[in-house]
């Protein structure tokens, strides 16, 4: 009798066992392969919804798509996955965090697309991609001169003020007007300061004495910007953004960025060396 019991509790264990053994081995197949899903239906969304160039899911293609962890450990990017013509981006948290189509050519043959039609299609491809909050920053132009494409690039918002730095990307064909390409890292675990106690006259008078007290002349000073900028790894804080022009001891025009804290009137981000544009 006791040897059927423990034969009983022996075979249960041994049960519970496989079942563990199975479930891990399955927990470890799905974990490798969900980069690769999620990039698929990624990539099939903006098929389906005429943003890329048709996107055809066939067998070949399935084999094809395969999945590269990156060795950077400070970026954001935790897998790059092939699928199809695209490599997409990915983070640890299996969000999407841009796309590149890889047969890109290097130069076009007609150009259909003016500035102005590939600006507005990057604003409804961004708008079908993400809820994030953005609005248009500028047209850059790769630095061939037959580019393929624009690269439209807009300011990353909250609360309907940019961030100074961050952005999203946009690269639309010039001949049939598809997206070509996309970026759009995501900000967690910011505080964000919004408290606004200074005006635009008196950050104008902060931002002008800095360079008094470096002994130089400021030439012109532009209108600023209102915007979030970064003042800790995850911290951010709304300042003045103004982009000047001063003579330096040389009696050279330069022009410099400076930053105004909106709450305090502190000067953040400023370093002569780092921030000189010419």
């Amino acid at each position: 009798m006791r040897l059927k019991k423990g034969t009983i509790v022996f075979s249960i264990v041994i049960a519970v066992l496989l079942v563990l053994i199975v479930f891990m081995i399955n927990n470890i197949l799905n974990k490798g392969t969900k980069e690769v899903i999620v990039a698929k239906k990624f990539i099939e969304n903006l098929s389906d919804n005429n943003i890329i160039e048709e996107y055809k899911n066939n067998s070949k293609i399935d084999e094809e798509a395969t999945l590269n962890k990156l060795a950077n450990k400070s970026s954001q990017i935790q897998y790059s996955v092939i699928v199809g013509n695209y490599g997409v981006d990915i983070d640890k948290d299996y969000n999407v965090l841009g796309f590149s189509n890889k047969n890109l050519g290097s130069e076009f043959t007609n150009e259909v697309i003016d500035e102005k039609k590939a600006i507005n299609l990057a604003t409804k491809y961004v708008n079908e991609i993400t809820n994030d909050e953005f609005k248009f920053k500028e047209v850059r132009s790769r630095e061939e001169e037959n580019s393929p494409c624009y690269n439209i690039v807009f300011y990353k918002c909250k609360d309907g003020y940019p961030y100074y730095k961050q952005e999203i990307s946009a690269v639309i064909d010039k001949n049939k007007g598809k997206l070509e390409g996309y970026s759009n890292y995501p900000l967690d675990h910011i505080k964000h300061i919004k408290e606004i106690n200074i005006d635009e006259a008196k950050a104008g008078e902060i931002a002008k004495g800095h360079f008094a007290n470096l002994n130089f002349k400021v030439s012109a000073l532009d209108n600023p910007m209102i915007a979030f900028v970064s003042v800790k790894d995850n911290e951010m804080v709304l300042s003045y953004v103004y982009n000047v022009k001063v003579i330096n001891n040389d009696k050279k025009e330069e022009v410099y960025s400076i930053c105004v804290r909106a709450d305090s009137g502190e000067v953040i981000n400023f370093n002569l060396d780092a921030v000189a544009i010419n």
